[in-house]
C-alpha cells in the first residue's frame, strides 16, 4: 500500500474532528455520526475558518487517519468508528479493533477520554510539524487540471465522488498522481 502524505489540511481538520467525535460520544454514547454532520458541526463551531468552510464529506476518512493514528498508537478505543457514511455505515476501509463494530462503539462510550487531551494535543503539533506543505490551488484551477488530465488519457472517467475527492486533492496541491494513487488507496 502507498504511503499516504499527511497534510497540514489533514492535521487542522483533524483536530476539530476528533473534538466532535468526543463531544458526540459523551452526548450519545453508543451512537453513529454522519460524516456530514461531523462536518457541518465543526463548520458551525468554526465559520471563520477557510479551510474548515472548504472541507466536503469525501475527504473525510483522509482526516479521520490522523486520529486513527493517535488511537493506534496509545491503544485507545476507536473513537472513529462513530463516523459513517450516509447509509450509517463505516466507511470500507474501516476493520473492528474489537471483533465488530457495535463492540468498537461500545468500547468507545465506555473510555474515559478526558485524560488524553494533553496527548492529543502534543500529536496534532508533532503531527503538523510533520506535515507535507504544499502549495494551495483555486477551485477552477483544480478543476481544469482534472479536466486536462482526463483529455490527456492520464485518468479515467470518474464519478461524481471520486471526481470531487481529486478536486479537492488538487486544491490541497497535491500532483495529480499522488491524488490518484491516494484515490487508488481509498477506494
Amino acid at each position: 500500500m502507498p504511503i499516504v502524505k499527511t497534510t497540514p489540511t489533514d492535521v487542522h481538520l483533524a483536530r476539530f474532528y476528533y473534538d466532535i467525535l468526543l463531544e458526540h460520544a459523551s452526548t450519545n454514547p453508543g451512537q453513529a455520526i454522519r460524516y456530514k454532520e461531523v462536518l457541518d458541526r465543526t463548520k458551525r463551531a468554526h465559520p471563520n475558518d477557510e479551510i474548515v468552510q472548504s472541507a466536503i464529506p469525501v475527504s473525510m476518512g483522509r482526516r479521520l487517519e490522523v486520529i486513527v493514528q493517535f488511537l493506534g498508537e496509545h491503544q485507545l478505543p476507536p473513537l472513529t468508528c462513530l463516523a459513517v457514511n450516509e447509509s450509517l455505515q463505516p466507511g470500507s476501509s474501516y476493520r473492528p479493533v474489537n471483533g465488530s463494530w457495535q463492540a468498537d462503539m461500545e468500547a468507545v462510550s465506555r473510555h474515559d477520554w478526558s485524560i488524553w487531551r494533553d496527548q492529543w494535543d502534543r500529536h496534532v503539533e508533532a503531527a503538523r510539524k510533520a506535515a507535507v506543505p504544499l502549495k494551495r490551488r483555486k477551485e477552477q484551477e483544480a478543476r481544469n487540471l482534472v479536466h486536462e488530465a482526463y483529455v490527456a488519457g492520464m485518468i479515467p472517467k470518474l464519478s461524481l465522488p471520486l471526481k470531487e475527492q481529486l478536486v479537492e486533492r488538487l486544491r490541497e496541491g497535491f500532483t495529480v498522481e499522488d491524488a490518484m494513487a491516494e484515490l487508488a488507496v481509498s477506494t
